[in-house]
């Protein structure tokens, strides 16, 4: 049965809403309304933060692809021992991959821009299972698809130019093999250079991101408001990071040993991934069985390369659970991007996956 209440919200909330915009305000206010009528009591826990994080890749795949366009004579001529060349090679990699590490952590100045952000939570009780999604959407100049790729073309020429430095030590190596694997690690280095280096833009509605994930908590929400252990939690800034995840892990909130279900991208197409973080029991299988009962075809798995999302965080906070997702290639290539609009996806498919984390929550205890 759809919820007669999920149209009109999903249409309230799929807008554009960077981190500390009145489009953020807007849907914070709607799943205010909503909690507080199943008889939930709403704060807000305000926290300040930038956009630093989304800056690291961008020095990260700069840095990498000079690192690439000196190592290519390198290994070609021999105009240095073969060790030497090794030495330099993995030390200009290493320090690439550190300017990514030092802009992201805030200990390298990148120009970020600082907001005011905010984590919404709704309790009824002392909560020890938590339904969670984040508020927030972006724009990039990338899709997510188009991350993925460049992070799997940057990773895969790393490792690739890792071997090639190896095999320098004895003797140079050929075009054959440097000019491929120089592509690849060029055009994953060159992409998010691309992609980070311009600001994100607030002009992703972020219908599947993740408008869709708040419709399934409150789904949730609404199926358990007459448990006592039942808590909600919707993160602000996660398009910055995961930075709402980071600041409520990092006032300590939250016993350890708590549960949670996170959902972040709930499409009508593709088969559903349940991933598990931490050691939530038997919660993944019940989770995927239960979405198979309500006809959203599931399956557990691992999340995708390039794929961040607030559950890593809460699993290093100690936590554990699940983050439940569900789009195919396709969705992949209109997340953080204008297309991500309500007109393309159907909110009562969200109900339905919320309602059915609802029941595997039931049938767990």
């Amino acid at each position: 049965m759809d919820a007669l209440w999920a149209e009109p919200l999903f249409r309230r909330i799929a807008i554009p809403r960077m981190p500390g915009s009145a489009g953020v305000r807007t849907v914070e206010s709607a799943v205010e309304k909503a909690l507080s009528a199943w008889g939930y009591k709403v704060r807000f826990e305000p926290f300040d933060t930038s956009d630093r994080r989304l800056h690291a890749p961008a020095l990260a795949g700069a840095a990498l692809g000079w690192v690439v366009l000196v190592l290519v004579p390198l290994l070609l001529m021999p105009v240095a021992p073969g060790w030497v060349v090794a030495i330099i090679g993995f030390a200009a990699i290493a320090f690439a991959i550190l300017l990514g590490v030092g802009a992201a952590e805030g200990r390298i100045p990148v120009g970020a821009a600082r907001v005011e952000a905010r984590n919404l939570v709704a309790t009824r009780g002392t909560p020890t299972i938590w339904f969670v999604a984040h508020s927030d959407s972006k724009g990039q100049r990338i899709s997510l698809r188009g991350r993925m790729i460049a992070a799997v073309s940057g990773g895969i020429g790393v490792i690739l130019l890792g071997v090639l430095l190896m095999l320098r030590v004895f003797d140079a190596v050929t075009w054959v093999m440097v000019g491929p694997i120089a592509i690849v690690a060029l055009f994953g280095a060159g992409s998010f250079a691309f992609t980070g280096g311009t600001p994100a833009q607030d002009d992703s509605p972020g219908a599947v991101d993740n408008a869709s994930g708040i419709i399934a908590v409150l789904a949730a929400a609404e199926a358990l408001k007459d448990r006592g252990d039942v808590g909600v939690l919707i993160t602000g800034a996660e398009e910055f990071g995961l930075e709402g995840a980071r600041a409520w892990i990092a006032a300590g909130h939250g016993a350890e040993g708590s549960t949670f279900v996170n959902f972040d991208g709930l499409d009508v197409r593709g088969t559903a991934r349940v991933a598990t973080h931490g050691e939530p029991g038997d919660l993944a299988r019940r989770v995927v069985d239960a979405l198979r009962a309500a006809d959203v075809p599931a399956r557990a798995g691992r999340l995708p390369p390039g794929v961040y999302m607030d559950g890593i965080v809460l699993a290093n906070g100690r936590w554990s659970g699940v983050s439940v997702m569900r789009g195919d290639w396709r969705t992949l290539g209109v997340v953080h991007t204008k297309r991500d609009t309500a007109e393309r996806t159907d909110p009562n498919v969200a109900v339905r996956i919320g309602r059915a984390a609802a029941t595997a929550v039931r049938a767990v205890g």
